[in-house]
């Protein structure tokens, strides 16, 4: 995994990649012309879950505490540690009466606070602060209070108190958003009539959205979403709505996640695979990773789950199935259940029904499943894109440019598994092990790499059958990709490739297309001879021994290469055929002409008998 914390939820005011440091400034210098406008203010900062809030939050504090010019006082009270509304008001009473200056000029005076404090609080709930005791603390603020002194006269002798404050204290509430609907009535019960006291502020962070429904839930609104917004209204003199991130933001966090993933992992991305990234982000994920904490939630998950199926599926096909996980988790559940025959070609029904299906009626019908999977109306279209670059059964044929990937994509059945199942299946060949036996074959003798890949064709269960395929396939493509080159140029290790693919994928495979590459002029006959000579290792020598008649006469007949090279086995050999030659082409070339002169005298001799 990546050295960057994505898991991690915490404030980051330490790094202010978003320009949240300004929008901080701003309020801060906000509070300033508040403080000279009102005695107390309750202020709300606005953003949406996972836009930056509390990191927003720490800076201001941290601000505000840092002013020389006008210091506050900052309180930050949670009310997620309380386990109840009258605790939370003890909390509340607890926490401003600690705020309050220390020392013997304010004893009296912090007296006068606690006072009033003691005269509202609830009764019996003095302990029922989460790991707060609060009990010796009101006790020594003074005894109750008897019957004859009212609530609002002891409130008005705290108010004087509080006048006196050189630096205001500030309330900072984070989370409203994740209360209850009856916690957070209490918490503006409690900020609208018992703590408006002089040199008291607020500012309340919430996401507004979710605050609206929680008062909706209330007898407040009762269901009135209007009446809910009045409310809050009511309630918030003073907005700071967090911005939005800009797209340039976005995707700049975007850029970031994936670049760490991709030097992590060592991948080098194919320009086919950047623009489909980048198509999917255009049309669908940046509709979703509008915030920090979506941004890092969706990449986190990539980083948890790729290191296993590292080297065996495409990066970016994995990476965009992470994100149909993660935010569209009903789509997810239907990939691998009622929708995977279509995708995967896999049930003939689906595949002639398709057939006979226009393009916009495809679409049609695959929007609304995508709405049965509740996918909300506004991004049916940026899911369907994004499947469909996935999934080259639901693209219009010639209408839209086939993807290619290095074929290791979700759309192959072949792979489609390893993506749900976070790694190889026990029924699937991993492509490392697949890829460590070529270079094993590749790096061994010629002797070694035969008897490695002979061993493939005695082992007959689903594993090693499937592996022997997957050799074969392999083999088969570098075979092809020097078909049509002159065998001159083609190297001793290469051509082995001929041996082996004849192995793994069968003679009655190999041997009609050697035999068409030798009818049909792109190999001569010496060449396909000199190059099936054998090679004997001494030291770190290698010597030309026999040719492979075997093989010779099995892909196309003996007779094949008397004929095409009779003239040159009717010469006499200007040199005696030495014990040992070194391997090269023009060796070879005397060496195969030498044998099968010797041969074909042979053969002649037999046939005379």
């Amino acid at each position: 995994m990546t050295q960057r914390s994505y898991f991690r939820d915490d404030p980051e005011p330490d790094r202010d990649r978003l320009e949240r440091l300004s929008f901080a400034s701003r309020t801060i210098d906000a509070f300033a012309e508040i403080r000279q406008q009102s005695k107390s203010s309750v202020a709300g900062l606005i953003a949406p879950w996972g836009a930056g809030k509390s990191t927003t939050l720490e800076m201001i504090a941290k601000g505000l505490q840092e002013r020389e010019a006008s210091q506050w006082t900052v309180v930050d009270l949670n009310p997620w540690m309380y386990s109840d509304v009258e605790s939370l008001q003890l909390g509340f009473f607890v926490a401003l009466r600690e705020a309050l200056p220390k020392g013997k000029k304010w004893g009296r005076k912090r007296e006068r606070v606690g006072n009033f404090f003691t005269a509202v609080s609830p009764m019996g709930k003095v302990n029922g602060l989460v790991g707060v005791d609060a009990s010796s603390a009101l006790e020594s603020l003074g005894e109750k209070i008897a019957g004859d002194v009212s609530a609002n006269a002891l409130k008005k002798k705290a108010e004087e108190v509080l006048e006196l404050l050189e630096e205001p204290i500030l309330f900072v509430m984070d989370d409203l958003d994740r209360l209850t609907p009856d916690e957070l009535l209490m918490v503006f019960k409690l900020v609208r009539l018992v703590g408006r006291l002089p040199n008291v502020y607020y500012l309340l962070a919430y996401d507004e959205k979710t605050l609206l429904d929680l008062i909706q839930q209330t007898s407040v609104a009762s269901g009135d979403r209007v009446r809910a917004r009045d409310y809050m209204e009511k309630i918030i003199q003073v907005r700071f709505d967090v911005p939005d991130l800009r797209p340039k933001q976005k995707a700049t966090l975007v850029d970031s996640a994936i670049n760490e993933l991709l030097t992590t992992y060592s991948i080098d991305l194919s320009e086919g695979d950047q623009e489909t990234f980048a198509n999917a982000y255009r049309n669908c994920l940046r509709h979703y990773l509008t915030t920090p904490r979506a941004v890092n939630r969706y990449f986190a998950q990539i980083d948890a789950f790729y290191s296993s199926l590292d080297q065996e599926v495409n990066f970016i096909d994995f990476s965009l199935v992470t994100f149909i996980r993660t935010f569209e988790p009903g789509v997810y559940k239907n990939l691998t259940g009622p929708w995977r025959d279509e995708l995967l070609g896999e049930a003939i029904e689906a595949y002639l029904a398709s057939r006979n299906e226009s393009p916009s009626d495809r679409e049609v019908r695959w929007h609304a499943m995508l709405s049965e999977s509740h996918v909300p109306l506004a991004n049916t279209l940026g899911i369907y894109k994004l499947l469909s670059s996935l999934f080259p059964r639901l693209r219009s044929g010639n209408q839209e440019q086939r993807r290619t990937t290095d074929g290791r994509g979700i759309g192959d059945r072949d792979y489609f598994d390893r993506y749900f199942n976070f790694g190889v299946p026990g029924d699937d060949i991993s492509d490392t092990d697949f890829r460590r036996a070529i270079i094993s074959v590749d790096e061994a003798s010629d002797m070694e790499s035969l008897e490695k890949v002979s061993a493939l064709d005695h082992k007959n269960t689903p594993v090693e059958t499937s592996f022997r395929l997957h050799v074969a396939r392999a083999l088969e493509q570098r075979v092809t990709s020097f078909l049509t080159q002159p065998l001159e140029e083609v190297s001793t290790h290469d051509f082995r490739h001929v041996y082996h693919w004849r192995v793994t994928a069968g003679k009655e495979v190999a041997d009609p297309i050697l035999k068409q590459a030798l009818v049909s002029d792109p190999w001569e006959a010496l060449d396909f001879a000199a190059r099936s000579i054998s090679v004997m290792t001494s030291g770190n020598i290698g010597r030309l021994s026999d040719v492979q008649f075997d093989f010779l006469d099995e892909v196309i007949g003996l007779d094949y290469f008397y004929d095409s090279m009779g003239s040159l086995l009717d010469e006499d050999p200007s040199a005696p055929i030495k014990h040992h030659y070194e391997d090269n082409i023009e060796n070879r070339r005397i060496v195969a002409i030498s044998q099968l002169r010797h041969r074909r005298e042979q053969d002649r001799e037999g046939v005379g008998e």
